[in-house]
């Protein structure tokens, strides 16, 4: 989870924002895209007091939860 979570290069958007720099002169274009998802994943802490998790694969009985009140390091 910690390698996933709040990341840009499983949405695709690193890999946009790398090709359209390396095809223009402007090298600062896209550095506000990080990603559908990390856009719904850090909103959330702006309307909660803590964000969790639970994640399980749909074969695997164990599930794996996160948890999250913002502060600190991810």
């Amino acid at each position: 989870m910690i390698n996933n979570l709040g990341t840009i290069a499983n949405s695709g958007s690193k890999k946009f924002v790398d090709q359209i720099k390396s095809e223009s002169n402007n090298q600062s274009y896209g550095d506000g895209i990080i990603g559908q998802f990390g856009v719904g994943f850090y909103s959330s802490f702006i309307v909660g007091d803590s964000v969790e998790v639970v994640s399980r694969l749909s074969k695997d009985d164990k599930a794996h939860l996160w948890v999250s009140d913002g502060s600190g390091e991810f």
